[in-house]
C-alpha cells in the first residue's frame, strides 16, 4: 500500500473512530445523566416564563393606554406560549416513561431515558433563542383613533335618494368637493356621519376623517384633529408650518395610491383649505371632501363644491314614526294621550332635532304634561318660545344673527310674517313702503335687490322655495317661531296666523310699542276702536270673515303708518281715519268689497303702490289722478271695472307698473282711452286687455316699444289667467278674425321684443309666421303656441332658427303640412305631400326644451333619414307630448332616440296608427357590440295612452337589453295591440308568435318606481324571467287594470325567482283571466308592502302554490308586517288565498275591505279554527285578531249576516271609525238592518252600498213588522250611500226624523242611485250638515223643495254632478209661496255636467248667499239664469267654467247669463242632450263647437234628424262612453258614411261603452256606408223597440246582412239586449274571425220580441261564448231552435256537443214553434226533447220554460253527464204538451233545488216521469187508476234536501207526484202551495211498509194514490201550506191533518176545497190541553 494513502487512511479511521467514541459517549450520558438534562430544561423553562411574564406586564400597561400591540411582540408571545405547551407536555410525557423499569423492575428504560435527554436537550435550546430574541423596544404604539359612530342612524325615507347621490358623488373619482345643506336640525351631522360609517366599513377610502369647523373654526384644533385621524404627531406651534406637514402627509398618501375622505362639518363662512394644510382639487385628486353648512352659498361659491345636495323636512308619515320611536310605546294605549301626541307631533315640523328633543322629554308623561307642551306649542305669541328645545331655538337664531346687514334681517323678519301667504309681489310692495331697500330709483331695480337678498336668505335654508310655485316662498315653522320671539321681544311685532283665536288684544303699553302688526286669517272676536301703536309702519289684516268691519277712527293713532293691507274686506266706505295716514307709502285692498267711494283714497299724497286687486269696484274716481307720487298700480280681475274717469292715468306722471288685466274696461272717448298711456314716460310694465286692436289710437302699439315687461292679449276670447309673477317677461296673445297681414305695424314690432307669444283664431292664414319671418328675425321668442288655425298649412314660410325658443306648442291645426313648405332639394324633396314631416333639416331648435303637439294630422314629426347632427337642435329636449295625432305613423328613429339625452317627460297619447314608439331599423354596427343599450338617459316619466294600434315601444331587432336608467314612472293605458314594452315576436312559417309578456330580459328599469297598465288586451303575462341584472330594485306602486287575457303576473321559471322588496302599493283588477296574483316566493318576501287591492279578478287563489322541491306538506307562512290596506273585491271565482298549509300575519292591518271573494274563507273565530286545525284552508282573518285593530271595515251581506247571528262578540267593533256595507249581489242576498250599527261605538263614516233598500231606516221587529229606526246614531258624521236603485223616490219617509237619528251628520253623499227623484227631506232632516254630494243620480228630477232646503243652515259646500235629468237644484211646488231662502254658510258651490239643468230654482223666491266665495258651472248648456227672484252673494268675485277658467259680470245671475250667450257651457262639454226645439240641436247641427270630450250623448224625440254622426264626426269623438237615442221616428242610422268621406273605412270609437237604442221607427242600422266600425271598449248593447233594425253595420240600404258581420268590432262586448226588432240572423252562417273574437266575453244575452229570428247561434260559434253566463229568449214566435246544427255534419256522423261552461240562468219563454234546443238523432219524431244528450249545461243554476207549446218532454230520459246539477231554480209554465218534468233518473241531481214551480201545464199528469227500468212500460203506467192494486217490491224515494218553496198551481191532469208508490222527504221546504189541481184527491198519504221480515213477499193492496207519498220525516220544517180551489180534494191527509207531521207549520190556508171533510186530525187530550198545531197563527 501507499505509504501516503496508508497513512491518510489512518488518519481517517482514527478521525473516524473518534467521532464514533464521542457521539458513543453522548448517548451514554443522554442514559445515565438524564437528570441533569431535564434540570437544565427546566431551568431554560422557567427563565422563559419569568420573560413571558414581564413581557406580558408591559402589554398589559400598554393595553391600558390605548396602545396597538406590536406585531413582532404578538408574534413572539405567540410563539413562546405555543412552545411552552407543547415542549413541557411532551418532556413529563417522557419523563414518565423514563422512570419506569422493564424486566419485572430490575432494568432502567434505556430508551426512554435516551429520548427524555436528547429531547430535554434540543428543547432547552429552543427556550435559548426564544430568550435571546426577546429584545424588543417597547412592546406598543398609538393607532389613529377611530371616530365613534352611533349606529342607529335613521335612515329615512325621503332621504334615502339623497343620501344615494351622496354616496355616489362621495365615490366618483371626477368630483373632488361635495356639499351638504339645509337648515339647523335637519339632520346634516347624523347623515355625513353615517357616510363616514359607510364608507369605512365599505374600505372605500383608506382614511375617512371627520371634524366639526363650527362658526369660530380654530384651525390649529382642526389640524390637530385631522392629524391624529391619520395618526400623524404634529409638535410646531406655527400654523403655517402645521399646514404644511398636514399638506405633506395628505399628499405622502396619495403618492401611495390612498384615498383619503375629509369630512368637514358644520361650516358658516369660507375655510381656506390651504391654510388648514388640506390639498384638494387637482393638488390632490385621491383627497375627497365633504362639507355640510347651513348656507348653499358658502359652498357652492365660498368653497367651491362641485355638487350640493339640499336635507329638507321630514315627511308627515315618517315625521310620526320617528317621533314614536323616540317617544317610546307610553301613549299606545292611550287613545288621548295618542291624539295629543299626534298634534305634538305636527307641531315639531319634521326637523328630526326638534322631534327627538321634544318626544325624549315627553317620553313616559302623564297626559297633563302632554297638554301643556301641546298648549305651548299652539301659542300664537310668545316671548320665550318654551314650545321649542333650547339646543333647536339657539341654533335657529345664531343662524338669523349670524346674518350680514340690516337689510338682509329686515327683510327676512318681513319674509317670517308673511311666510307662504304672500308671494314676492306683495312682498316687494310691502319692503318698498317699508323703505327696506335702500338706495333704489325705480320698482324693477326694488326687485332685484329683493330677489338678491332673498336668494341670499334662501342659500342660508332660512327661507325655503313654496311647494305651490316658484313665485311663493315658505319659513320652515320652526324658524318663523324663533324669528317671531326674537322680533317680539321688545313689543315690536304683534303676529297671527290662520287657525289663531284671538279673544284680547295686547296691552295698551305693549301696542304703544308694536311696529308691525300681521293678522293673517285669524279668528278675530272684536277690534279695539282704535289702533293706538303710535310706532306702527306695517298692519296687515287678511281677513276670514267678511263681515268684520273697522270702526271709522281705527287708524287716528297710527299716522306712522306706512304699510296698510286689508284683504277680503267689506266695507260701505272706507274708515274716515285713513286719510290721516300721511306717511302711507302702499296700500292693498285687494278682493275687498269697496262699493264705489274710494275717493278718500285720492288724499294720501305720499302713496307710491295701490292695489285693488280682485275688488268690486266699477269706477277709478278722478281722485286717484291726485296720487302723483303713485309708481304702481294694480286693478288686475276687477270684473266690475268699466270706466275710469278722465284724466286719471295721464296724471299719474310716475307710474311705473300698471296691471288691469281681467276688467271690464271699456276704451270709450268719454272716459279714459288708450291714448291716455301715452303719458306715462315711466311706464315699464303693462297689463292690459284689448279686444279690438283697430280701436287702438294711432301709434299706441309703436308707443309701447318702450316697455320692459307687458303682458297684453289683443282679442275678445282670451281669458284672463292670473299669474303672480312672469314666467316670460313679455307676454303677447293674438286672436284674430283676420290674417296678419292687417295688423298695425306696431303689433309687428312689439312682436319682435316679445318672449311669450299665442296666435289663435288666424282666419285664413295659410303660413302662422310669414309676416314675420320675411321681414325680419324674433330672437327674443322663448314660448310659442299656435291653435285653432283651421286653414292653417305652415307654420313659417322658409329656412330658420329659433335662437332662444324654450317651448313650441302646436294645437288644432288639422290641416297643418309641415313647419315650412317643401322645397326641391333636401332629404324631404321626393316625398309626396301627404307624407312631409313636420320638422326637417332646414329648422333649428339649438335650445328647444318643451314640445307639445296637439290634434294635428301629419304622419312623421321628423324624417325618418334625418342626420344624427341635424337631429340634435332638439337634444336639449326635456319635454315631449304628442297628443291627437291620428294620422302619426313614425316618431323616433334610434339615433334620434340617442340624441334626446336630456328628456325627463314623454307622453304619446291618442295616436291610432302609431305602431312603434321607436323604430330599431337602424342600429348602428358600434352599438350592436354593446350587451346594454341605454336610452334617454335623463327620462322620470312615460307615459303610453290610446294608441290603438302601438304594437310595442321598440322592437327586440338586436339582442341587447334596453335600459332606462333613471325612468321613475310608466303609464300604459288602452293600447289593445300591445305585445310587449319591447315586443319581441318570433317567425314560424308565415305567421308571427309573440310572447305577449310586458316585460322580459330585453329591457331593464334599475329606477323604475311606479307601473301602471291598463287596457292592454293581449298580454298574458308582465314579468317573465328571467329579467336583466338590476332590474325593477326599486319598484314601490304596481297598478294593473283591465288585462282580459292577463294569465300571470309573474310567473317564475325554473332556474329564477323574482325579487320585488321595495313594492309599497299593488293594484290589480279586471283581470278575469288572471289564475293567481303572486308565486309564492313573491308573497313571501314583501317587507315594504302596505297597500294591496284586488277586484274583479277570476283569480282561484291569491297566491300560487310554492315551487317545485318545496315540501308540499310544509306550512308555509306569510307575513305582511307592513300592510295596512287590504281590498279584496268581487273575486267570485276564488277558493283560497293560498292552496296548501299555510298561515298569514298581518300586524298593521288597519283597513279591510271584503266582499264577494267567492269560496275563500275571510273570517273565522279562533274556536272554529281550533276545532279544524286539520283543515288546510284556515280563514284569510282570526276575526279576534284582527277586527279589534281595524279602524276601517266593509263587509258584503253574508258576513254582516254572521255577525248579525250573534257568532262574533259586540265588542269587537269598537275602534272602527269608517264602515262600508256591501249588498251581495252575485249570491241576491242584499238585506241589511241599521240596528246592526249599534255595535260600532266610535262609528265615523257609513257607506251603504249595492244593497235592496227600498227605504233608509226603516227596520223589520221579531214579529216580521216593518217599522222606522227610533234609536240614536251620535257619532256618525258621515253617510255614504251608493248603487241604491230600489230607492225609488226618496231617501227616507218624510215622517223619519233624521235630525234624531243622525244628530251629528256633516256629510253627505249620494251618488249612483239611478231611481231616486229628489232627497226628500224635511226641513229638519240636515241641521248639521256641512258638505252634499249628489252624483250620477240619473233619475233625479231635482234636489229637494223649497222648505227642505231652507233647514240647511250649516251647509258649507254643495256638488250636483252628473245627474243627466236634474232641471233645477230647489223645486219650487206650485203652493209654495214666496219665501227668503239663505244658505248662510255656503262657501262652495258646484254644479257640473247637468246637461238638462236650465235654473237653479224656477219660482221666484229670494235667494241669500252670504259666504259664498265659489262657484263652479261647468258642462251645463242649457242654464240660462241662475234664479227668477232676487239674488244676493256678496263676496262672489268669479264664476269657474272649466279647468282654470273664470267669467265674472258684476253679479251671479249676470254673469250665469253671459255665460249661456258664449255657448260655454259646451266647452269641453262631457254630458249633451239632444231634443227637437233645444239649444243643443242647433249648436250641434251648426257644429260651432268643439265636442271632443264628450263622454255622454242623449238623443231624445228629434222629429228631423235621420243620423246622428258623420264617419269625420264620430272619429272626434274619442271620450265618447255611453250613446242613448229615443223616441227618434226618423232615425235611420246613428253613424252615415257621406259621399266625401270616401277615403276613410273605419270609424273607431275607442271608450264607447254603452249604446242604447229605444223607440225609433225607422231606424235600420247603427252604422251605414262601406267603413269597419271598431269599438274596442263596447260593453252593452241595447236596442228595444226599433222593428226596422236588422244589423248594426250595413253596407248599403236594404241588404240582408246578420246583426253582427265582418265590418263590427266589439272584442269586448259583454252584455246584448234585443227587444222588437228586424233581425234576421244574430251573426253569419260561415266562420269567421272577427265573429268568432265578438262573442268571447259576452256575458249576458236577452232577445225579445225578434219574430223573424229562427234560430240564435249558428253551430260553429257555440264554443267561443265561453263567458255567456245569462241567456233570456222570450217572445221570438218563429225561433224553432237555439242552436243551428252543421247539417253536413251530422250526415257524416259527426256527433257534436255544445258546452255552455259558465251559463248560469235560462228563460225560454212564449216560443210557440221551439221544439227543442238543438237538433238531436231523434229530432225528426214527433216528441222532440228540449234538452237532448247534445247539449251541457255544468253551471247552470236557474231555469226558467214558459210557453213552449210544441215540447213534449224538457229532458232526455238520460240526460248528459254532470249537467243540470247545479240547478237551484226550476220554473215551468204554460207547456201544455208535457206529460211530466222530470225524468225519473234526473230527480238524483236536484240535490241542490231550492225552488220549484209548475204552473198552467195541462197535460201534466205526474211530476216525475216512469223509471224505465222498474218493470212498467209507459203506457201501463199511465193506464192505472188511482184506485190501484200494487205489489210493493221495491219503493223509490225521492229526496230533495234543498227545497224550500214548492208550487203546484192549474194542473188539471195532476194526479200525483210519481205515479206509483213512492216516498219523499223535503227537509227543507218552508212553503208548499197546490192550487187548482182538480184530480188531486188526497194530499198526502203516509207510507207503510208492511213487509215484517227480510224477504218476505209484499202483499197486494188496495190503495188511493195521493199527491205525495210520505212518511213522519217528509214535512219536519214546513211553515206554510197553501191548498186553494182543489174541486175533488176530499183529504189532505188520509184523514185529516196530523199534528205531528207537521210541528213547525205556522200558517195555513185551505180554499174552495169543497170535498174536504176534515182539516186537522187529533185525539181527545190533545184538544183538551190545546197543544194542537199550537204553533200555528194564521
Amino acid at each position: 500500500m501507499d505509504p501516503i494513502a496508508a497513512g491518510a487512511a489512518a488518519n481517517i479511521s482514527s478521525e473516524t473512530a473518534k467521532g464514533i467514541f464521542h457521539e458513543a459517549k453522548r448517548h451514554i450520558r443522554y442514559v445515565i445523566s438524564y437528570q441533569r438534562y431535564v434540570k437544565n430544561f427546566e431551568e431554560k423553562l422557567q427563565k422563559l416564563i419569568e420573560k413571558r411574564s414581564r413581557l406580558q406586564q408591559d402589554i398589559v400597561v400598554a393595553e391600558r393606554n390605548v396602545e396597538k400591540i406590536k406585531a413582532d411582540v404578538q408574534g413572539w408571545c405567540g410563539r413562546v406560549d405555543k412552545v411552552i405547551a407543547e415542549k413541557k407536555d411532551k418532556v413529563d410525557d417522557l419523563q414518565v416513561k423514563a422512570n419506569n423499569k422493564c424486566f419485572f423492575g430490575l432494568c432502567p428504560n434505556i430508551k426512554s431515558r435516551h429520548r427524555l435527554s436528547r429531547k430535554a436537550e434540543e428543547d432547552a435550546a429552543t427556550f435559548d433563542e426564544l430568550i435571546k430574541d426577546c429584545q424588543f423596544n417597547g412592546v406598543g404604539y398609538r393607532d389613529v383613533p377611530q371616530l365613534i359612530v352611533d349606529t342607529d342612524f335613521e335612515a329615512f325615507k325621503s332621504r334615502e335618494k339623497v343620501f344615494e347621490d351622496i354616496m355616489e358623488s362621495v365615490k366618483d373619482s371626477t368630483v373632488s368637493m361635495i356639499g351638504v345643506y339645509g337648515m339647523s336640525g335637519v339632520g346634516k351631522t347624523s347623515l355625513v356621519r353615517e357616510v363616514h360609517r359607510q364608507s369605512r366599513e365599505a374600505k372605500s377610502f383608506d382614511s375617512v376623517v371627520m371634524v366639526t369647523v363650527s362658526q369660530t373654526p380654530d384651525i390649529q384644533k382642526i389640524q390637530d384633529e385631522i392629524a391624529e385621524s391619520l395618526g400623524l404627531r404634529i409638535e410646531e406651534k406655527s400654523t403655517v408650518v402645521r399646514a404644511s406637514r398636514l399638506r405633506e402627509r395628505l399628499i405622502q398618501e396619495k403618492n401611495q395610491d390612498k384615498r383619503v375622505l375629509i369630512i368637514l362639518d358644520d361650516i358658516w363662512e369660507k375655510l381656506d383649505l390651504a391654510e388648514v394644510g388640506i390639498p384638494f382639487g387637482s393638488q390632490h385628486k385621491g383627497c375627497k371632501i365633504l362639507l355640510t353648512s347651513r348656507n348653499k352659498n358658502i359652498l357652492s361659491n365660498g368653497m367651491g363644491a362641485t355638487k350640493t345636495f339640499q336635507l329638507g323636512d321630514l315627511e308627515d308619515e315618517e315625521a310620526w314614526e320617528f317621533f314614536k320611536k323616540m317617544a317610546g310605546d307610553s301613549f299606545e294605549s292611550d287613545k288621548e294621550l295618542q291624539s295629543t301626541a299626534t298634534e305634538v307631533a305636527k307641531r315639531c315640523a319634521g326637523l328630526p332635532l326638534a322631534i327627538a328633543t321634544v318626544a325624549r322629554a315627553l317620553q313616559k308623561q302623564s297626559l297633563f304634561v302632554w297638554n301643556e307642551a301641546l298648549r305651548q306649542l299652539q301659542r300664537p305669541y310668545s316671548e320665550n318660545p318654551s314650545e321649542i328645545s333650547a339646543e333647536v331655538y339657539s341654533a335657529i337664531e345664531l343662524s338669523i344673527n349670524h346674518l350680514r346687514g340690516e337689510e338682509v334681517k329686515q327683510v327676512f323678519l318681513l319674509c317670517s310674517l308673511l311666510r307662504r301667504n304672500a308671494n314676492i309681489n306683495y312682498l316687494l310692495r310691502y319692503a318698498i313702503g317699508l323703505g327696506l331697500i335702500k338706495g333704489i330709483d325705480t320698482l324693477k331695480e326694488g326687485q332685484d335687490a329683493l330677489l338678491t337678498v332673498m336668494s341670499t336668505l334662501k342659500a342660508s335654508c332660512l327661507l325655503l322655495d313654496s311647494n305651490t310655485n316658484d313665485q311663493f316662498f315658505d319659513v320652515h315653522d320652526l324658524t318663523y317661531i324663533v324669528a317671531k320671539s326674537m322680533a317680539s321681544k321688545d313689543n315690536q311685532v304683534f303676529a297671527l296666523k290662520k287657525d289663531d283665536v284671538l279673544t284680547d288684544w295686547p296691552n295698551e303699553e305693549s301696542m304703544k310699542k308694536c311696529n308691525k302688526i300681521c293678522l293673517q286669517y285669524p279668528t278675530i272676536n272684536r277690534l279695539p276702536d282704535n289702533l293706538n301703536c303710535p310706532q306702527l309702519s306695517l298692519f296687515l289684516l287678511y281677513s276670514k270673515d267678511r263681515s268684520m268691519t273697522l270702526p271709522d277712527d281705527f287708524f287716528k293713532e297710527a299716522t306712522n303708518l306706512k304699510v296698510l293691507d286689508l284683504t277680503r274686506m267689506q266695507f260701505s266706505s272706507l274708515p274716515s281715519s285713513i286719510c290721516q295716514l300721511t306717511s302711507l307709502s302702499t296700500l292693498c285692498l285687494d278682493q275687498c268689497k269697496l262699493g264705489d267711494n274710494i275717493t278718500i283714497i285720492g288724499k294720501l299724497n305720499n302713496l307710491e303702490i295701490l292695489s285693488l286687486f280682485k275688488s268690486d269696484i266699477r269706477f277709478l274716481p278722478k281722485e286717484i289722478g291726485k296720487l302723483v307720487k303713485l309708481k304702481l298700480l294694480d286693478v288686475s280681475r276687477c270684473a266690475k271695472l268699466k270706466t275710469i274717469a278722465d284724466g286719471v292715468l295721464s296724471s299719474l306722471s310716475r307710474l311705473e307698473e300698471l296691471y288691469m288685466g281681467g276688467t271690464s274696461m271699456q276704451w270709450r272717448q268719454s272716459s279714459a282711452t288708450l291714448a291716455d298711456l301715452h303719458a306715462l314716460s315711466r311706464l315699464s310694465t303693462l297689463e292690459v286687455q284689448i279686444p279690438d286692436a283697430k280701436a287702438a289710437p294711432h301709434n299706441f302699439f309703436h308707443e309701447l316699444q318702450k316697455l320692459k315687461r307687458y303682458k297684453i292679449f289683443i282679442g275678445e276670447e282670451w281669458e284672463w289667467e292670473w299669474f303672480p309673477m312672469y314666467q316670460y317677461s313679455r307676454t303677447l296673445k293674438l286672436r284674430l278674425n283676420t290674417g296678419m297681414d292687417d295688423l298695425d305695424l306696431g303689433i309687428k314690432k312689439l312682436l319682435k321684443k316679445t318672449e311669450d307669444l299665442h296666435l289663435g283664431e288666424l282666419k285664413g292664414v295659410k303660413i302662422a309666421l310669414q309676416e314675420l319671418t320675411d321681414e325680419e328675425s324674433i330672437p327674443h321668442l322663448k314660448n310659442l303656441h299656435i291653435q285653432n288655425g283651421l286653414d292653417t298649412e305652415y307654420i313659417i314660410n322658409d329656412e330658420y332658427e329659433f335662437p332662444q325658443l324654450q317651448s313650441l306648442a302646436l294645437h288644432d291645426l288639422p290641416k297643418l303640412i309641415s313647419f315650412c313648405p317643401q322645397h326641391e332639394t333636401g332629404a324631404t324633396s321626393s316625398l309626396p305631400q301627404h307624407e312631409l314631416p313636420l320638422f326637417n333639416e332646414k329648422i333649428s331648435f339649438p335650445y328647444l326644451e318643451n314640445l307639445w303637439l296637439k290634434s294635428i294630422n301629419v304622419t312623421r314629426v321628423w324624417h325618418n333619414q334625418l342626420s344624427s347632427t341635424s337631429f340634435r337642435t332638439y337634444e336639449k329636449l326635456t319635454t315631449l307630448k304628442i297628443e291627437g295625432c291620428g294620422s302619426l305613423k313614425h316618431l323616433l328613429s334610434f339615433s334620434m332616440a340617442k340624441c334626446l339625452v336630456h328628456l325627463t317627460n314623454f307622453e304619446i297619447i291618442r295616436c291610432y296608427c302609431l305602431r312603434e314608439i321607436i323604430f330599431m331599423e337602424e342600429i348602428e354596427e358600434e352599438t350592436r357590440t354593446g350587451i346594454t343599450l341605454s336610452l334617454f338617459p335623463r327620462l322620470k316619466t312615460l307615459e303610453l295612452k290610446h294608441l290603438q294600434h302601438l304594437i310595442g315601444f321598440c322592437s327586440d331587432y338586436q339582442t341587447q337589453v334596453i335600459q332606462f336608467s333613471t325612468l321613475k314612472s310608466l303609464s300604459i293605458y288602452n293600447c289593445p295591440k300591445l305585445e310587449g314594452f319591447i315586443y319581441r315576436s318570433s317567425m314560424k312559417g308565415n305567421q308571427c308568435f309573440s310572447n305577449h309578456v310586458l316585460f322580459d330580459n330585453k329591457v331593464s328599469f334599475p329606477s323604475l318606481e311606479i307601473v301602471r297598465a291598463s287596457n292592454l288586451g293581449k298580454l298574458k303575462m308582465i314579468w317573465e324571467n328571467p329579467l336583466p341584472p338590476n332590474s325593477f330594485p326599486k319598484l314601490r306602486v304596481i297598478s294593473i287594470t283591465n288585462l282580459s287575457n292577463l294569465k300571470y303576473i309573474w310567473k317564475n321559471g325554473p332556474k329564477y325567482i323574482f325579487s320585488f322588496k321595495n313594492l309599497h302599493q299593488i293594484s290589480v283588477g279586471i283581470c278575469k283571466s288572471l289564475k293567481n296574483v303572486f308565486p309564492a316566493s313573491v308573497a313571501r318576501d314583501l317587507p315594504q308592502l302596505s297597500d294591496l287591492a284586488i277586484f274583479n279578478c277570476g283569480v282561484e287563489e291569491i297566491v300560487s302554490k310554492v315551487e317545485e322541491g318545496y315540501d308540499s306538506e310544509t306550512t308555509v307562512t306569510f307575513e305582511f308586517d307592513q300592510l295596512s290596506y287590504l281590498r279584496l273585491l268581487r273575486l267570485r271565482e276564488c277558493k283560497c288565498f293560498y292552496p296548501g298549509r299555510h298561515t298569514t300575519k298581518w300586524p298593521m292591518l288597519k283597513e279591510l275591505t271584503a266582499y264577494e271573494c267567492g269560496e275563500m274563507k275571510i273570517f273565522g273565530t279562533q274556536l272554529i279554527t281550533h276545532n279544524q286545525q286539520l283543515d288546510s284552508q284556515p280563514p284569510l282573518f282570526l276575526v279576534e285578531k284582527v277586527i279589534p285593530k281595524l279602524q276601517r271595515l266593509g263587509l258584503d251581506s253574508e258576513y254582516i249576516a254572521m255577525i248579525s247571528d250573534g257568532q262574533l262578540p259586540n265588542n269587537l267593533f269598537h275602534q272602527i271609525k269608517a264602515f262600508r256595507v256591501v249588498g251581495n249581489r252575485a249570491k241576491f242576498v242584499n238585506d241589511f238592518q241599521i240596528s246592526f250599527l249599534e255595535s260600532f261605538y266610535n262609528l265615523e263614516e257609513l257607506c251603504i252600498s249595492y244593497c235592496e233598500i227600498k227605504e233608509l231606516f226603516c227596520t223589520e221587529g221579531d214579529t216580521g213588522n216593518k217599522g222606522t229606526y227610533d234609536r240614536t246614531l251620535s257619532t256618525i258624521r258621515k253617510i255614504e250611500l251608493m248603487k241604491l236603485d230600489n230607492l225609488k223616490h226618496y231617501l227616507w219617509k218624510q215622517d223619519v226624523q233624521v235630525d234624531r237619528i243622525l244628530p251629528n251628520l256633516e256629510t253627505l253623499e249620494v251618488h249612483h242611485c239611478t231611481n231616486l227623484m229628489s232627497l226628500g227631506s224635511s226641513s229638519v232632516s240636515f241641521q248639521n250638515l256641512t258638505t252634499l254630494n249628489v252624483w250620477r243620480c240619473q233619475g233625479m228630477k231635482y234636489l229637494d223643495t223649497c222648505l227642505a232646503v231652507q233647514g240647511l243652515s250649516q251647509l258649507k259646500q254643495l256638488i250636483i254632478a252628473e245627474c243627466t235629468s236634474v232641471e233645477e237644484i230647489v223645486a219650487n211646488e206650485e203652493d209654495d209661496a214666496t219665501c227668503d231662502i239663505i244658505f248662510s254658510r255656503l262657501r262652495s258651490l258646484k254644479l257640473v255636467n247637468l246637461p238638462r239643468l236650465k235654473i237653479f230654482c224656477s219660482g221666484n223666491h229670494t235667494f241669500g248667499f252670504p259666504c259664498l266665495e265659489e262657484v263652479i258651472v261647468s258642462g251645463c248648456p242649457e242654464l240660462e239664469i241662475f234664479c227668477k227672484g232676487v239674488l244676493n252673494a256678496p263676496l262672489l268675485q268669479s264664476v269657474e267654467y272649466g279647468e282654470g277658467k273664470e267669467h265674472w259680470s258684476g253679479d251671479l245671475d249676470s254673469t250665469v247669463q253671459q255665460l249661456h250667450s258664449k255657448k260655454v257651457g259646451y266647452q269641453g262639454i262631457r254630458y249633451l242632450i239632444l231634443s227637437e226645439f233645444s239649444k243643443s240641436m242647433e249648436i250641434w247641427k251648426e257644429k260651432s263647437v268643439d265636442f271632443k270630450n264628450l263622454q255622454d250623448l242623449e238623443v231624445e224625440e228629434c222629429n228631423s234628424l235621420k243620423y246622428i254622426f258623420s264617419v269625420s264626426m264620430a272619429l272626434e269623438l274619442l271620450q265618447l262612453e255611453h250613446i242613448t237615442v229615443k223616441k227618434c221616428p226618423m232615425m235611420e242610422y246613428i253613424i252615415q258614411k257621406e259621399a266625401e268621406e270616401t277615403a276613410m273605412d273605419t270609424a273607431c270609437l275607442p271608450k264607447l261603452k254603452n249604446i242604447t237604442l229605444e223607440s225609433c221607427s225607422d231606424l235600420k242600422s247603427f252604422c251605414m256606408g262601406n267603413i269597419t266600425l271598431e269599438c274596442p271598449s263596447l260593453l252593452t248593447i241595447k236596442v228595444d223597440d226599433c222593428p226596422k233594425m236588422y244589423a248594426m253595420a250595413c253596407t248599403r240600404d236594404g241588404e240582408n246582412t246578420p246583426f253582427f258581420n265582418d265590418k263590427v268590432l266589439c272584442a269586448n262586448l259583454d252584455s246584448l239586449e234585443l227587444s222588437s226588432t228586424n233581425i234576421q240572423n244574430l251573426w253569419p252562417d260561415e266562420p269567421h274571425s272577427a265573429i268568432s273574437s265578438s262573442v268571447h266575453k259576452l256575458t249576458f244575452l236577452t232577445v225579445k220580441g225578434c219574430h223573424n229570428l229562427e234560430y240564435i247561434f249558428p253551430s260553429f260559434l257555440i264554443k267561443n261564448f265561453v263567458r255567456l253566463f245569462k241567456l233570456d229568449l222570450v217572445n221570438c214566435e218563429n225561433m224553432e231552435e237555439v242552436i243551428l246544427t252543421d247539417e253536413a255534419a251530422e250526415e257524416e256522423g259527426m256527433t257534436q256537443t255544445y258546452l255552455f261552461s259558465k251559463l248560469g240562468i235560462l228563460e225560454l219563454s212564449r216560443l210557440p214553434k221551439l221544439g227543442t234546443f238543438c237538433h238531436g238523432e231523434n229530432s225528426e219524431t214527433d216528441s222532440p226533447t228540449l234538452f237532448n244528450q247534445k247539449v251541457v249545461f255544468p253551471n247552470l243554476n236557474r231555469l226558467t220554460i214558459g210557453g213552449i207549446g210544441k215540447c213534449r218532454k224538457i229532458w232526455h230520459d238520460k240526460p248528459t253527464m254532470n249537467s243540470f246539477n247545479q240547478l237551484t231554480f226550476l220554473w215551468v209554465k204554460d207547456c201544455e204538451r208535457l206529460s211530466n218534468i222530470l225524468p225519473f233518473s234526473m230527480v238524483k241531481r236536484l240535490e241542490k233545488l231550492e225552488t220549484l214551480a209548475i204552473m198552467e201545464c195541462k197535460s201534466v199528469e205526474e211530476i216525475i216521469g216512469p223509471d224505465d227500468d222498474d218493470g212498467f212500460n209507459s203506457s201501463e203506467s199511465h193506464a192505472v187508476t188511482s184506485a190501484q192494486m200494487i205489489e210493493l217490491k221495491s219503493i223509490p224515494k225521492f229526496v230533495f234536501p234543498k227545497m224550500r218553496g214548492l208550487t203546484l198551481r192549474v194542473l188539471p191532469k195532476l194526479k200525483g207526484f210519481y205515479s206509483k208508490v213512492h216516498t219523499t222527504e223535503w227537509p227543507s221546504l218552508k212553503k208548499l202551495e197546490v192550487c187548482d189541481c182538480s184530480k188531486v184527491e188526497n194530499l198526502a198519504r203516509e207510507y207503510i211498509n208492511f213487509g215484517e221480515t227480510e224477504g218476505e213477499s209484499q202483499p197486494l193492496i188496495s190503495v188511493q194514490q195521493p199527491l205525495f207519498w210520505v212518511t213522519e220525516e217528509a214535512f219536519p220544517n214546513l211553515e206554510e201550506l197553501h191548498v186553494i180551489r182543489n174541486s175533488n180534494m176530499k183529504e189532505i191527509w188520509h184523514g185529516a191533518l196530523p199534528n205531528l207531521y207537521f210541528p213547525q207549520l205556522t200558517r195555513m190556508r185551505v180554499i174552495y176545497c169543497q170535498m174536504l171533510k176534515e182539516i186537522i186530525a187529533s185525539t181527545t187530550d190533545e184538544v183538551m190541553n190545546g197543544i194542537v198545531f199550537s204553533q200555528l197563527k194564521s
